[in-house]
């Protein structure tokens, strides 16, 4: 899997993941760059979730699980305003929109 294919996936299924809450999901990470090692590597996203939307710890664990399904990968799900400098810094710079 690469790139191209991870944010293709998430596309196709955006509808049901806006449904869920977020509003934007980028790809970061090793896969974003590129070099990510193959079954070796968690697919890494952030998401941004709606404004006034909570969601619980089980409603994040909920998403991350439904990502790794579509994806066929373990995923590493970050809510943007979660991340802590320096990541969220080194994320901005390489992060993939998928939608």
């Amino acid at each position: 899997m690469d790139k191209s294919t991870i944010v293709a996936k998430l596309r196709e299924h955006e509808r049901e993941l806006k449904a869920a809450g977020i509003e934007h999901l980028f790809l970061h990470g090793s896969y974003a760059r590129g070099t990510a090692i193959r079954d070796a590597s968690d697919v890494d996203v952030i998401a941004e979730f709606a404004s006034g939307r909570r969601l619980s710890h089980l409603d994040m664990v909920a998403i991350e699980n439904r990502l790794a399904a579509l994806l066929g990968s373990r995923v590493d799900l970050s809510p943007e305003k979660g991340l802590k400098e320096p990541v969220a810094a080194k994320a901005s710079r390489e992060a993939v929109l998928a939608f």
